[in-house]
Formats: C-alpha cells, structure tokens, sequence
C-alpha cells in the first residue's frame, strides 16, 4: 500500500491505474473494517477500472491521532487522496457506513462524484430512528468487546463462516473503541437533529445510484429499501440473494456482476411518462404518510409480568413457552430491564449471590442454555439467536422494552415532574391502580425483591410530596383520594391514618 502524510497521522491507500481514461472506482469501507472488505470483489471486477482502495482514520493500517473520528475529518481526508491522485471524475462504492459517507460527500461535492453504488444503505428516514441501535451498539461496544464482535459477524454475514469471520474479527480488532463510539454517536446527534431529512436529501440527489441491499439484511428489510430507494430520481435497486450486510463477503460475484454493468452503462434516468409520473408522486406521498408513525422495527421483544400472567411479544406476536422454569422469566426480565447487556458476574451476583463460584457458574449455563432453547423452539426463525453469549456477557441481539421497565421509568419522571398540581395528582391515582405489589411474590430472586422495594419507595416518596402540596392548595378532596387509594404504598404503617386523624381535626 501506499501512504499519504496528513497533518499528523498516515493514510494507507492502494490504487490501481490502468487506462487513464477508464473509469475510476473509489471505495469506501464500512465502519470497524478496512480495504480488506473489498479483496473478493475486486477481484472479479473489469481489468479495465482504475480502483482506489484506502483505510480511513484509525482503520486498518491508517493511523490515528488525538482526534476523535468525525465526518469532517474522513471527509478532509477523502478530499485530500482525490486531489493527491489528481481523481477529477470518479465512482463512489460504499458500504454501509461507507455508503453514508459516499451518500453525504456525493450531495457536498457533485462536481466530482459520476455515479454513487450503495451497499446496505442505512434507509433511517425517520427523526430519532438511529438512537435505540446506535445507543445498545455503544453500550455493547464498552460493556465487552467480544460480545460485540459476536453481534456484528451475526448481523452483518449470511452465512457466518469461518474465513469470512477470521477477515472480519482481524479488521475489528485494529479499531479503538473510540473509533467506533464516536461516529455512532456523530450520526445519533445528525439523525436527532430538528432538520433531519433523509427522504429530502434522497429527493435532492441527481447522480444515478445503484442500490444494493442483501435478502437478509437485519437493519433494515429490503421490500422498504426498495421503497426508499425510488425517492433517488435516477436510481436503480437491487436485491442479494443469500446476503446479509455485508454483501462483499457473502455475494462478492454477483456484486461485481451488477456494479460492471451498471459502471459500463449509460446510466441514464428511466422515461415516464406525465401519468406514471404523478402516479409515483402519489405513491411516495402515501408511503411517507403511512411510515411517519412509528418506526421500523422488525426485533422488538417485549415482556409483560404486571397482569395475571407472564407474557412475552416478538413484533407483537405472543410467544409461548416455558417461562416458569429454571428461572427464564426472571433471567429475561433482568436482561431487559439492563438494556440487554450484561456482565455474566453481575448475573451471578443478582441470582446466586451467596452460591460457591463454580456451583453458580454452572447454574447460570443452565438456565441460560434453557432461555436460549425457549427461542430456538418458536417457529419464527428471526428470534432463533436472540441471545448472544460471549465467554464474560450476555447479550439480546433486539430492541428491548418491559412493562414493569416503562411503569418505573414512568414512575421516575413524575417524582421530578414540574406539571400541574392536578395532572401529577390524576398521574399518581393512575399508577396507583396499576400498582400491583402481589405480583412480586410469584418471583423468587432477591433482585426482584429489591426492585419492587423500589417502586414502592418512590410511589411513597410521590404520595408524600404530593399531600404536602395539596394541604397548601387547600385540595382536601384529592388528599382523601389519595390516602384511600395509597395505603399500599405508605411510607409506614399508620402514615395515612395519621393524615386522615389530622384531617378530621381540622374541620
């Protein structure tokens, strides 16, 4: 490879020139990985192209600094290859993160870019779309590093295989945790953004793009791409069969196939006709109408104890199984109620903590093993690896929510609330009715004692503050709804007796 100096760190690169009129392919890596993504690809790419591959900042063999990895700076450096290479005209090929990138700098600068191909597109249309994925993939990233890697070959493989996996893992372990971290959150801060407007930007773009998007990919399903693919005027899409994210490792023939093609055609925007063009306006104003709601979610586990019974929900579907035995409810609440990530220790900690080492190790296998065949029995292949073990954590391959997780952050926020005086009161009496304390004695954990212990403290500490300010609004009437419905939650035995002796006293 060759290396271009920056200001204080050296860029890696590799060009390949043939003819210097032939059409010159600049590609750019996803985040985590380098140019190495690109070997098997290339290699049944046209002889013709001229190819430039290169490790951005802190990937690879490209050194880093003391400064964080931003957009500027891979776009600073991006800029300044082209203008070393003397690259007036050029084809951008990205790859997930990459594709972001090669998406962004095509809108930043047009006058260089010919034609864009998108592998895997991150299509988050949507205000606030990025921050649940983005956020569990930092927590994941700084709770273990294994864990990590284990989530990434699952999600972004098809299958995972043992060469492809070593290619990967040996890329991803050259990155930094901050390396990764901070772009992560650069794009949760862009997408969280009041003018965030990714159908907008998609409406704007005029160079042809070719969109690539694997059959399995787990981020985002292809029949939406496709979709969201049609806001680019001039674009074209294409599905991969047998491919995941990572469509380089999984299908590299056939992506090299259609990028030849598409790299050697004229790449002129399809005709329609004044009718089928209004037809489309009218489609994509549905579309947009429709999907504005709510967001994507295609791995969403939720579980309900609060009712009678134990549920568990995979995208709104009920799933049965066992969860009464060797502790997988409770083991699967705690997984949620922690984001989805946890340290085997604090597992043990929280299930066996006064049981010899070993003899607790070999229990929390048990049950962990239990829990993992509860979802690998569901006819819905997607939840068969839900649960990622590495030798030190665990994980939920999902986005995670529980009701008893929502009503003690709900709880949370009304102890610090600065609404009206009525509308706390009204919030308060509401929790109240769903407060159901006997839930607690069908769990055998002393963990889950504790977090009711929890709720109950703070729906004390709610009632209490909220007499004291109804006695100085003179509300006496709310006061007594409160202490007949709140005996359950007293801050102790006779507290409400106490208030309601006073309150008689008064009159």
């Amino acid at each position: 490879m060759s290396i271009l100096k920056l200001t204080d760190y050296a860029l890696h690169y590799n060009f390949i020139r043939g003819d210097k009129d032939a059409p010159n392919l600049v590609f750019i890596h996803d985040l985590c990985l380098d140019a190495g993504m690109w070997e098997k690809l290339l290699a049944k790419l046209d002889r013709s192209f001229n190819i430039l591959t290169y490790d951005f900042y802190g990937h690879g063999r490209t050194t880093e600094s003391d400064a964080p990895l931003s957009f500027k700076l891979l776009s600073d450096e991006f800029l300044a290859l082209i203008r070393q290479l003397k690259l007036n005209r050029i084809h951008l090929i990205g790859c997930r993160f990459g594709a972001v990138l090669a998406f962004e700098w095509a809108l930043q600068t047009p006058e260089i870019i010919e034609s864009l191909v998108l592998i895997s597109f991150p299509f988050y249309v949507q205000k606030g779309g990025y921050n649940h994925e983005g956020a569990t993939t930092i927590q994941l990233l700084k709770l273990d590093r294994n864990l990590f890697e284990k989530k990434y070959l699952m999600e972004g493989l098809h299958p995972v295989t043992i060469s492809k996996s070593r290619t990967v893992l040996q890329a991803i372990r050259r990155v930094s945790t901050g390396n990764v971290a901070e772009p992560i959150e650069e794009l949760i801060s862009i997408n969280n953004r009041q003018n965030f407007d990714l159908i907008g930007k998609l409406k704007r773009m005029q160079k042809p793009v070719l969109f690539l998007h694997g059959e399995y990919d787990p981020s985002f399903p292809a029949p939406l791409a496709m979709i969201f693919s049609n806001y680019v005027f001039n674009g074209r899409f294409m599905v991969i069969p047998d491919a995941s994210c990572l469509i380089p490792f999984d299908q590299p023939k056939a992506a090299a196939h259609l990028l030849n093609h598409f790299i050697k055609s004229r790449r002129t925007p399809p005709l329609l006709t004044p009718e089928s063009r209004r037809m489309m306006r009218t489609f994509n104003e549905i579309i947009e109408k429709a999907y504005q709601p709510q967001p994507v979610r295609r791995r969403f586990l939720r579980m309900t104890i609060l009712g009678e019974n134990t549920h568990v929900y995979w995208n709104s579907r009920e799933i049965h199984g066992k969860w009464n035995q060797r502790n997988a409810r409770e083991l699967l609440l705690f997984l949620i109620l922690n984001r989805g990530a946890v340290k085997r220790d604090t597992l043990l900690d929280a299930f066996t903590p006064e049981m010899v080492l070993d003899q607790a190790r070999n229990r929390l296998r048990v049950q962990l093993n239990h829990l993992n065949q509860l979802f690998r029995n569901q006819p819905d292949s997607s939840i068969h690896d839900l649960i990622i073990v590495s030798r030190d954590s665990v994980a939920l391959n999902a986005d995670v929510q529980s009701d008893v997780g929502v009503y003690l952050h709900n709880i949370e926020s009304l102890l610090w609330a600065n609404g009206s005086l009525s509308s706390r009161s009204e919030s308060f009496l509401r929790f109240l009715a769903d407060y159901r304390p006997e839930v607690q004695k069908s769990f055998r954990s002393e963990w889950m004692r504790q977090l009711f212990e929890t709720i109950r403290s703070k729906l004390s500490q709610i009632m209490a503050q909220l007499l004291i300010s109804l006695k100085d609004a003179g509300d006496f009437s709310t006061i007594h709804r409160i202490l007949k419905a709140g005996r359950k939650v007293e801050p102790y035995k006779g507290f409400c007796d106490e208030w309601s002796d006073a309150l008689r006293h008064r009159k």
